[in-house]
């Protein structure tokens, strides 16, 4: 067990450490790294996505309860995350939301499909992709919907509502999956040629995207409030997990697969996504970048005992 676990822990945060030492050196520039992240985010991952769905048919055997289980999970999670911000530590507004958003919004993209692919295949990755599909999407929409309550000249309803309506349609995950289930349903197939170049832009997918979130992180220091963004990561870390977990397996009585998917994605890091929100509001800054960092380095711990209890 512990030889199956360093297997998958050991090559997946090493590919993430050599992003870092890559982003701190003079050869990957910001530039250079934003190129590459955009390569995983809009060609590599949705080609493995893709491709997943056209070689496991997954419409039949298709579990909107993951979604559900996991979600409401991770709803229970903001409301509690929001109210520990308030009480422990006084926090209000945007600040409250950006807390809420550390502590339940998971890095399922850039660490997630290669923890998961690697844990238990493309088999795995069916029920990651019902809750990745709208991820971002109803997430981002419900934080971005939090910080306008607070701070009058935001975005706005209409603002919100009109960034959502922009991400549905440009999201490559969505496009991907919506793409891959009209084939799979005309049962077109992959031919030769065309599965050739779809499986060498998914084989690039796993060490792309954890390389690209390290060179990424490379740019975050530890700084602001660290007891604070210390407290954010651990909710993220463990009670995010425990709290999916509770709800996937008394509520809706997953399969063992299904269950071991859903609390490894609820333990994961946090996502770039709560620092890219905060900056854009210029609240909550330094401490979200901090419990990025954080997370991801206590990630090593809390994902290795994990993955050794379900695998």
């Amino acid at each position: 067990m512990l030889a199956t676990v360093l297997s998958i822990v050991v090559p997946v945060f090493g590919l993430i450490a050599l992003g870092v030492i890559g982003g701190r050196s003079r050869l990957f520039p910001e530039i250079a790294v934003n190129g590459l992240n955009n390569f995983v985010l809009y060609v590599a991952v949705p080609a493995l996505l893709f491709r997943t769905i056209v070689r496991t048919q997954p419409l039949e055997n298709l579990n909107l309860d993951v979604a559900y289980a996991y979600y409401l999970g991770s709803f229970v999670m903001l409301i509690a995350a929001m109210l520990l911000g308030r009480g422990a530590f006084g926090l209000r507004d945007g600040e409250q939301a950006s807390f809420a958003m550390g502590a339940m919004f998971a890095n399922t993209s850039l660490l997630g499909i290669p923890i998961i692919f690697a844990t238990f295949g493309e088999e795995g990755l069916v029920p990651l992709m019902v809750i990745i599909t709208f991820h971002s999407l109803v997430f981002s929409t419900i934080f971005f919907t939090l910080h306008d309550l607070g701070k009058a000249g935001a975005v706005g309803w209409a603002g919100t509502a009109r960034l959502a309506g922009i991400s549905v349609v440009t999201n490559p995950v969505i496009i991907a999956v919506a793409i891959g289930f009209v084939w799979s349903m005309l049962d077109l197939g992959l031919p030769g040629p065309i599965s050739t170049i779809v499986d060498m832009l998914a084989d690039a997918t796993i060490p792309a995207a954890l390389f690209a979130l390290g060179a990424v992180l490379a740019r975050f220091r530890i700084a602001g409030n660290i007891p604070q963004a210390s407290v954010m990561a651990a909710a993220k870390l463990i009670v995010h997990p425990l709290v999916v977990f509770m709800v996937a397996h008394y509520l809706f009585g997953l399969s063992d697969l299904e269950l071991a998917v859903v609390s490894i994605t609820a333990a994961l890091p946090g996502g770039l996504m709560v620092f890219l929100i905060a900056q854009s509001y210029g609240v909550y800054v330094a401490r979200a970048a901090s419990s990025l960092v954080i997370g991801t380095a206590g990630g090593v711990v809390t994902l290795s005992i994990l993955l050794s209890w379900f695998t």
